[in-house]
């Protein structure tokens, strides 16, 4: 018994101390996020759409780190690491992007059906439809 009491007095001595305050803090936070990313997710905003959409997520994803993931207690090298992880993500987002941004415009919108491929049949005028038995 006399051992707990050490253990618990020395944890509570060297350990971190969380409000359940910062918690709600945070969860009303993500709670609002989310209900931006619905919100905007019915909007055309035409190309700011998929940035919109990746600060948001961004946002929600360090706070979940950072406060419920206990990131801000966590010790240097347990740092560095989540920093070059989200380095790296950056670099691989704009990569894709990168890539995108360099492509040629497509000649065809994405809205008009090609006639030109294998796999549409166009039926012949006065040949019998294939919906009538």
């Amino acid at each position: 018994m006399a051992q707990a009491t050490t253990t618990d007095t020395a944890h509570a001595k060297g350990g971190h101390h969380h409000s359940t305050k910062s918690y709600f803090v945070v969860w009303g936070i993500l709670l609002t996020c989310t209900v931006l990313t619905v919100w905007t997710g019915y909007m055309d905003l035409g190309k700011i759409n998929l940035p919109l959409a990746l600060t948001i997520a961004t946002v929600k994803a360090s706070l979940v780190i950072w406060y419920f993931m206990h990131m801000r207690d966590a010790a240097g090298t347990n740092r560095i690491v989540f920093v070059t992880s989200f380095l790296f993500m950056f670099v691989m987002i704009f990569g894709v992007f990168g890539d995108l941004w360099t492509r040629k415009e497509m000649s065809l919108p994405s809205a008009v059906p090609s006639t030109e491929a294998p796999e549409i049949q166009v039926p012949e005028a006065g040949g019998p439809s294939p919906h009538h038995e």
